[in-house]
């Protein structure tokens, strides 16, 4: 079984950590075990680790890459 672990920075509520979860499996193709670590340099988002990859839905990445756009 394939394993992902879902940074936050806080808890989440349990339907949001089961949509997530749901979510991510089905564009992944299911069979995932998933654990959930609270990480307080997350700022506000998720990051995914997964099979190697790194997912990173933060705030902080998504403000990052609209700087780099604005930027351009």
């Amino acid at each position: 079984m394939r394993k992902a672990i879902i940074k936050t920075a806080g808890n989440m509520s349990e339907e949001t950590y089961e949509r997530l979860c749901s979510g991510f499996s089905n564009a992944k193709g299911g069979n995932i075990e998933f654990s959930h670590v609270v990480d307080e340099s997350v700022i506000g988002g998720f990051i995914v680790d997964f099979d190697g990859m790194i997912y990173d839905y933060s705030v902080a990445t998504q403000l990052r890459k609209l700087k780099q756009h604005i930027d351009n």
